[in-house]
């Protein structure tokens, strides 16, 4: 079912909520992304260091590092990750920018692919 540039591409998705990791998993293989999953920043950046992934998806608010702070220590190991962060607050922070596209839960699932797809095509 691979398809377009996505083909492929490598992708981590960061949330402590495994329901949610277990949802969009399926959906973005099915679009032919290749995607890990982790539960925490420490696992987002142990699998970093294995994986150059090309795009992460991670949640605002993990149980260890905030999303915003994962972003900038990826973005320095990975020359060219894309980051998406999840923010399921009613307010943005204004440290937000360390990400290339915030998506506000509840999220749905096809906007999580467009956007996936959209910061995919530029790699």
């Amino acid at each position: 079912m691979s398809q377009g540039p996505v083909a492929g591409i490598s992708v981590l998705i960061v949330d402590d909520d495994t329901y949610l990791a277990d949802v969009f998993q399926p959906i973005l293989e099915g679009a032919g992304f290749y995607v890990e999953t982790a539960a925490t920043g420490i696992q987002a950046l142990s699998k970093a260091e294995s994986t150059p992934f090309k795009l992460v998806i991670a949640d605002l608010k993990l149980p260890d590092i905030q999303g915003n702070e994962l972003s900038r220590y990826l973005k320095e190991m990975i020359p060219g990750v894309s980051v998406i962060l999840l923010n399921g607050a009613s307010r943005m922070q204004k440290d937000e920018k360390a990400s290339d596209k915030i998506l506000k839960k509840p999220i749905d699932p096809l906007e999580l692919l467009r956007a996936s797809n959209s910061l995919s095509s530029n790699m």
